[in-house]
């Protein structure tokens, strides 16, 4: 049987949310970091210039989560602070605004995630041909 201590549903849903979304952002970036030691730098840096799309996704992602991030700051300081902050309470305003965060920073390592595996399966194409 689960307990959830006396949370309600979606307290209990946003913290099995934050340690899903927590092991797939430690798991993306701790492949991302093993990937980067075989990648040839120079050929990073070359398709980097190249594939323009990679950096715009990546700045949009960030900007997703960093306007998020704040959002949720700015909530959870009315909330704290303000008698109008019960109904951003009320609401779970600073709950979806970190859940947007989390979802555009995995966007966001996805992304890189995707870009630098395209390396390593051309490298093993050009070992056997």
């Amino acid at each position: 049987m689960i307990t959830s201590f006396g949370m309600d549903f979606v307290d209990t849903f946003m913290v099995l949310y934050n340690v899903g979304a927590a092991f797939i952002l430690i798991f993306m970036i701790g492949q991302i970091l093993i990937m980067m030691r075989k990648v040839d730098k120079e050929l990073l840096r070359a398709r980097l210039f190249l594939n323009n799309s990679i950096i715009q996704k990546t700045w949009i992602y960030i900007s997703i989560a960093g306007a998020s991030f704040a959002l949720n700051n700015v909530f959870k300081f009315i909330i704290n602070f303000m008698s109008e902050g019960e109904i951003l309470n009320v609401y779970h305003l600073a709950d979806l605004a970190q859940m947007v965060f989390l979802i555009s920073f995995i966007l966001g390592v996805q992304n890189w995630y995707e870009f630098i595996g395209s390396f390593k399966s051309r490298k093993v194409i050009e070992m056997f041909n």
